[in-house]
Formats: structure tokens, C-alpha cells, sequence
């Protein structure tokens, strides 16, 4: 077996894109958080917006890279594996250790965007009459494009009619309104910051490159090590940030973040890898088992947070109960050896 595709090789370089990326995207995160409320930028308008692209941007970034490689079960099944590992696993282990309370119209909002985006996806996906293989084509990545600004928008003018409160990814500032601005934190968080990206950008690129040799030598497909083990690493910051807000008592930002990164998952990271170049995915049960699989485990946090009007233990059991039954069922069909 040639040296760059010996297991003991890919694996160190998979798991070191794991680190770089979750660094990375720390220090992306952190930085762009400071600059915008260095600019006095409210809190909530910062976690409706900002935090959410920053925790999806290690999606964003290896599904992109996935796209320019020809991999399109890769950068599918890492958008639609993030989906499932957000709200079955981080959420579920959120859920198990604190209780949300939901206001009823935010939530209603946010979760029906969710729905919204991750069945519109499976229908344009779904081969039209006289057709057998699913496709994303360029034009409909540019129209799931179109979305993100509609999405941003409605978040920006939500926040405008919501009481600020401390977001768990924000250090308190050294006033109520701005932080402390020099020239010289200026030009160190704007090399932080774009540190950060690179860093993304560089974990992204291990990742995928190495994802794609264990698949080769674990005999199991592209889509199986995306939707698993790429997804788990681009999914740290959203458990981070779920444990930051489990300290700060801010569960119900936690909650909407990950809503909102499940959002922009389908609209902005599968949009913008087909609009790079069309996604024919190539393992038969991506889009027929494993987008409905996302659609129902956020149809069931959904519906149980409007019905209640607060989500815990039970919803986070019943959340982690479906992650751990699709595991067994990836082993049931044979998709993991």
C-alpha cells in the first residue's frame, strides 16, 4: 500500500484537521464578535447574525472545498450530517442537563425557516418525472442563495424587538456599549481574525483530503465519513457554544443558534457548494434516507418546543434516542463495515 494512503497516516492528519478547524473557528468567531461590538453593534443582533455564520462556517468552508474536489457526497452529506449532529446529539446533551424556555414567535420563526430550507432542498434534490439520479444544479444553489439574505434579514429586524441579554460566545465588554478600541487591538484582532480563517480554510482542506482516503481504506463511502465524522468536527463550535450557554444560563440562545446553523447549513453551505459547481451525489441513500432524517429530527425538537413552550430532559433524551437509532441504522444497511 503506498505511504500517503496508509491508515496510520490519514488518520493523525483527518484528526489534526479536527484541531485546526475547531481552533480556528474560535478564534474566527471570537475576534469577528469583538469588531462588531467594538462598533456598538447590540448583543442580540450579533448572536441573531454573526454567531450563527461563524459556527457555520467550518461547514461552509469544507463542503466548498469538497465542491471544488468533485466530491459531492462530501459536501452534501457534511451540511446534512451537521443538521443531524446539531440537534440529535449537541442539543440532546444541551437538553439533557438544563431546560430552554421558548418565546413562542421567535421560535416559530426560526423553526419553520429550518423546516422550510430542508425540505425545499430535498424537493429540488428529488429527480423529476422521467429521471433516476438526484441533482443540485448551480442555478438552484444561486436561488437557496437568496434565502441567506432573506434569513439575515428577518433575524436583524426579530432582534430589534427583542430584549438584549449577554450572548454565552461574548465576554463582557469594559462598558455597556462598546470595548476598549486602540489601533493596536485593532490591527491584532484583524490578524487574529483573518488567522482564524486561514486556519478554517487549512482544517477544511484536511479534512476532506484525509476524509476521503479513510473511506478508501475503511471500504466505507464518502457520504458515510461525512455525514459522521466531518459533520462531528465541523459541529464543535455549536457544542461549544451549547456548553457556554449551559454556564451563563443562556439556553435558549443556544437553542436558536443551532436552529439558525441549521438553517444556514442547507441555504448557505449547500447553496454555495452548487453554485460552485452541480452536486450529483453518488451514494443512494443520501437524499432519500438521510435528509428525511434531518427534516424529522428538527420537526421533533420543533414541535415539541411550540407545544410546550420549553424543551428539557424528555426532548433531549427523545433527541438523542433518534441520533443514536440512525447510528444503528447506518449499521443495519450496511453503510458502516
Amino acid at each position: 500500500m503506498p505511504v500517503p494512503d496508509a491508515l496510520y497516516l490519514n488518520l493523525p492528519l483527518f484528526l489534526l484537521g479536527f484541531i485546526i478547524i475547531i481552533r480556528g473557528s474560535d478564534l474566527f468567531l471570537d475576534n469577528a464578535v469583538w469588531m462588531a461590538r467594538a462598533s456598538g453593534i447590540s448583543q442580540v443582533v450579533i448572536g441573531a447574525t454573526i454567531v450563527s455564520f461563524c459556527t457555520t462556517l467550518p461547514e461552509l468552508v469544507s463542503s466548498s472545498t469538497a465542491a471544488l474536489k468533485g466530491t459531492a457526497d462530501i459536501a452534501i452529506g457534511n451540511a446534512v450530517g451537521s443538521i443531524i449532529c446539531n440537534t440529535g446529539l449537541i442539543l440532546g446533551v444541551v437538553l439533557f442537563f438544563t431546560v430552554a424556555r421558548i418565546k413562542r414567535e421567535i421560535f416559530l420563526i426560526k423553526g419553520t425557516f429550518m423546516l422550510g430550507a430542508i425540505l425545499i432542498c430535498l424537493l429540488i434534490m428529488w429527480p423529476a418525472e422521467g429521471e433516476t439520479a438526484f441533482a443540485l444544479t448551480r442555478q438552484e444553489g444561486l436561488a437557496l442563495l437568496v434565502f441567506v439574505g432573506v434569513f439575515i434579514v428577518v433575524n436583524y429586524y426579530e432582534s430589534l424587538h427583542t430584549v438584549d441579554e449577554p450572548h454565552p460566545t461574548v465576554q463582557e465588554p469594559h462598558s455597556p456599549e462598546r470595548v476598549h478600541v486602540t489601533t493596536h487591538e485593532i490591527t491584532k484582532r484583524l490578524f487574529l481574525f483573518a488567522g482564524g480563517a486561514a486556519a478554517v480554510a487549512c482544517g477544511a482542506y484536511l479534512l476532506v483530503e484525509f476524509g476521503q482516503r479513510l473511506a478508501r481504506n475503511m471500504g466505507i463511502s464518502e457520504a458515510v465519513i461525512s455525514l459522521l465524522f466531518i459533520a462531528l468536527g465541523t459541529s464543535l463550535p455549536e457544542l461549544f457554544t451549547g456548553i457556554s450557554a449551559i454556564r451563563k444560563n443562556a439556553e435558549a440562545v443556544s437553542v436558536g443558534n443551532i436552529f439558525g446553523a441549521n438553517v444556514l447549513n442547507i441555504v448557505l453551505v449547500v447553496g454555495a457548494s452548487s453554485a460552485i459547481t452541480p452536486l450529483y451525489p453518488t451514494d443512494r441513500w443520501l437524499v432519500p434516507f438521510d435528509i428525511p432524517v434531518a427534516l424529522l429530527i428538527c420537526t421533533v425538537a420543533f414541535g415539541l418546543g411550540l407545544v410546550r413552550g420549553r424543551i428539557g430532559r424528555k426532548t433531549g433524551i427523545t433527541l438523542i434516542s433518534i441520533y443514536v437509532a440512525y447510528l444503528i441504522s447506518m449499521l443495519a444497511m450496511g453503510r458502516i463495515a
